[in-house]
């Protein structure tokens, strides 16, 4: 069955992201603004540059540690996230990193804590058009072994689980809606995730972590606890866990050795 053919920009260039192969470094982290500002990234970089701007999607690319790294900011949920990592994927990056906030599931969890994502559970449905249910949202083994050296290297506390990837943020977080519970059901989902192990949750990391082994890349999430979703404690990430987090999240990239930690060619379908 033969595919559409997608829109392709007279400079050759992404048509989301609005970027070419040249210059484009191979480590990118992925976060918004919501979460973290530039400034938590651009202050411990240097030689920073905007390599696009187009919608809700900002690249910037910069030295750290000797390294050229990107950092990419987009919106919120898989939609964009997923839309990134696709174009991202055919520019020929071989690292994508989440760094940014979720909620906290697991009651061992507390505000101001932060998390190494060592799985996602796929409830954002997005994926689907992508790979059926079954398979894994599971993390680059040497990308979260960086992680950890990152977290230790830097004397950062951290833990280690399972994170709740959701589709809406309220009714998919177990939240009531602007009418009440809706369908409890999907409370009643929520309710079993956390009950068989997931730490935490948010409406990204599962994308990052279906989408990057699908397409060969090294994919992670480091996550911070904004919130308590049982007692509705906390709100956004202080700005000492986001420096915190950005510094961890670079360093993270420049531990991950791209020409000893090689993964498999993803396979290639043909129409």
């Amino acid at each position: 069955m033969q595919p559409f053919q997608a829109t392709v920009p007279k400079d050759g260039k992404s048509w989301w992201l609005r970027l070419g192969r040249e210059g484009l470094p191979e480590k990118f982290i992925f976060t918004l603004l919501m979460d973290m500002v530039p400034d938590c990234f651009l202050n411990v970089m240097s030689d920073v540059e905007v390599l696009s701007q187009m919608g809700e999607y900002t690249v910037y690319a910069g030295e750290f540690e000797g390294e050229r790294l990107g950092v990419l900011f987009h919106g919120s949920g898989s939609f964009s996230v997923s839309t990134a990592i696709d174009e991202m994927a055919a520019l020929g990056v071989k690292a994508i990193l989440r760094v940014g906030n979720s909620g906290a599931l697991s009651p061992d969890l507390r505000v101001g804590d932060i998390l190494v994502c060592s799985g996602g559970i796929r409830e954002d449905r997005v994926m689907l058009d992508y790979v059926p249910l079954e398979y894994p949202a599971i993390p680059s083994r040497n990308l979260v072994e960086a992680e950890i050296h990152a977290c230790g290297e830097a004397g950062v506390r951290f833990q280690e689980g399972l994170t709740l990837s959701v589709g809406t943020m309220y009714p998919g977080s177990g939240f009531q809606t602007a009418i009440g519970v809706l369908d409890e059901e999907v409370l009643r989902k929520v309710h079993l995730w956390k009950r068989v192990g997931a730490r935490n949750v948010d409406i990204e990391t599962s994308t990052v972590l279906v989408m990057s082994r699908l397409f060969g890349i090294h994919g992670g999430a480091l996550l911070g606890i904004g919130n308590d979703t049982s007692s509705g404690e906390g709100e956004f990430l202080e700005r000492e866990l986001t420096d915190r987090m950005a510094l961890l999240g670079l360093k993270s990239l420049r531990h991950l050795n791209l020409e000893t930690a090689k993964l498999p060619e993803p396979l290639r379908t043909e129409p």
